[in-house]
């Protein structure tokens, strides 16, 4: 009888305790926190998702004033492909982490349904900004896609529509995927999106040296512009790719 208690105290000890976690770990046995105390490693990563969420709408709305303080066409060029990558794009990706400051707790459907309508604004932000530069280049007869900015910009737009082509392909019905699996589709989609949000990022970085940044600022704030905006693209971008690791991960064991 002596034994048989102790069995079933040992099987209790094992399984859930009163708030539904787990006593011990599935993975080497080790013994987890109580399930009252904080995740250090969560309430890092949520921490550090709020700031970029802070300073992703900080710069969105100071590079929009500041360009379109001296209006002319010039200057929506800049503010829409800052919304474009810097705000949108970046949101669109920060809203799938599962620490996001923003959508914690958000069902898949409801997360994907507002990835669209960011991505969506996006490219319609990228669209016009690009036939922005485009008409002024043209009214100025000056040359297209000559310097490092330019050319950036332009592979990053080429991304956009090729990501955007994916992530519509991955929305219509089964019988046009002509042979792909949806989960391919998707990953693919994922992929190119990480792509495409890198050379964006980079393109706004090396647009702060243009010669109409060079007109408006001194080198140190637009240094610390660089800074600011390769540290939000950055971390951004590798949560994106260690996201997109995990989800390769899981499509190669299917």
């Amino acid at each position: 009888m002596a034994s048989k208690l102790d069995s079933a105290s040992l099987e209790m000890g094992g399984r859930m305790n009163g708030n539904g976690i787990s006593a011990k770990s599935a993975h080497g046995g080790e013994w987890q926190k109580s399930a009252g105390a904080p995740d250090f490693k969560l309430t890092l990563l949520s921490l550090v998702d709020a700031v970029c969420h802070g300073v992703a709408i900080s710069l969105a709305i100071y590079l929009f004033y500041d360009c379109l303080r001296e209006y002319q066409l010039l200057s929506w060029h800049a503010p829409l492909f800052t919304l474009a990558y810097m705000l949108f794009m970046t949101e669109g990706f920060l809203i799938f982490l599962p620490h996001s400051a923003l959508t914690r707790g958000w069902s898949r459907k409801h997360l994907v349904k507002l990835h669209w309508i960011l991505q969506l604004i996006g490219f319609i932000c990228i669209v016009l900004g690009m036939i922005i530069i485009v008409v002024y280049k043209l009214l100025n007869n000056k040359r297209h896609f000559a310097k490092p900015h330019s050319i950036t910009g332009l592979v990053a737009v080429i991304f956009a529509v090729v990501v955007s082509l994916f992530g519509w392909w991955t929305r219509i019905n089964r019988k046009y995927h002509y042979g792909f699996k949806l989960s391919t589709l998707k990953l693919f989609h994922a992929g190119l999106g990480v792509v495409a949000y890198g050379v964006g990022v980079a393109a706004q970085v090396l647009g702060y040296y243009s010669n109409y940044y060079i007109k408006k600022h001194d080198v140190d704030w637009r240094v610390f512009l660089s800074v600011i905006t390769a540290l939000l693209g950055t971390t951004t971008f590798l949560f994106a790719v260690a996201s997109l690791y995990k989800r390769l991960r899981t499509y190669l064991h299917k």
